[in-house]
Parts: structure tokens; sequence; C-alpha cells
């Protein structure tokens, strides 16, 4: 898929979706910038402690195209490839409201695998990406990433 065309500001947020998720296989910042708002937020609720909260340690949030050019740095660096092979979307709707859900396949710098389900539920506002919650299943994440599990006490 090519880059979306969105020189009027009407592309949906599965149009501008699927560009992110394109462009982040690709490794292609600039494509992924220039669909970005300027208050685009990122927020992974991955939370080992079971606390469904900003406050747990696990949970990752960035807000606006300065923290997403960080954040992208630095994935690009740990992960190679990013790969998304069988991606479902379903729009909203409200087209300003996209899911798209499926495998993540990648190899991490350490030379790990790491295989987990995404859920991406995409927010835009004229015509860029304003919201980005992305979903994993936070036990994969933390065996694949050597992550210790917390303990816990037997109910």
């Amino acid at each position: 898929m090519a880059a979306i065309d969105n020189a009027s500001g009407h592309a949906t947020a599965e149009e501008l979706g699927r560009e992110y998720l394109r462009a982040l296989q690709a490794k292609d910042k600039a494509a992924i910038l220039a669909i970005l708002a300027e208050d685009f937020t990122l927020v992974v609720p991955c939370a080992l402690d079971g606390v469904n909260d900003s406050n747990s340690a696990t949970w990752s949030g960035l807000t606006g195209p300065n923290g997403a050019d960080i954040n992208l740095d630095k994935t690009f660096v740990k992960i190679e490839p990013i790969c998304y092979p069988d991606l479902e979307f379903t729009p909203g709707a409200n087209p300003n409201v996209a899911f798209a859900e499926g495998m993540g396949e990648m190899r991490m710098i350490t030379n790990r695998h790491y295989r987990n389900m995404y859920v991406f539920r995409f927010d835009s506002e004229a015509g860029k990406l304003k919201r980005i919650r992305e979903y994993v299943n936070p036990i994969t994440w933390a065996i694949s990433m050597g992550v210790a599990l917390p303990e816990v006490e037997p109910v």
C-alpha cells in the first residue's frame, strides 16, 4: 500500500491506521510523523502488576510528535523486523475511529523472537492520528522481553 495523500485532511481513521502500520513495518519514521496530530498520544496499557491504570511500571505512553520521534528511534533499534502479517481492520461507526487486530511477529535485537496478538484503536481528527491505543497480551510480552512476572499469592 502506498502512502496516503491527505492534502485535503479528510483521511479516515482506518486509512491513517493502515498507513501508520505500513510505515511502522517499513521503519519509515517520516511517513509516521507526517500523519500525527500535534497533540498525538500513544498509549500502551500493558500492566504486568494487574493494575489497570497508568501508575503501573509497565504501562507506557507518549505525547506529541516529538515523543513519537524518540520512541520510534528506540523501537527501530530494538526490533528487527516489525511485522504484522495478517491484520484485520474494522472501521468504527464514526470515520474518526478504527480498529486493527492481528498477530505481530518480530525479532528483538537480542535475537529473541516475539510473537503476540495486537489490537490497535486509532482515533483521528482533521485527517491526522490523534491517539493510538496499542493492546498486547502482557504475559506474552513480558516473557518475550525477559521481564520478570510479579509474584502473587494465591487467592
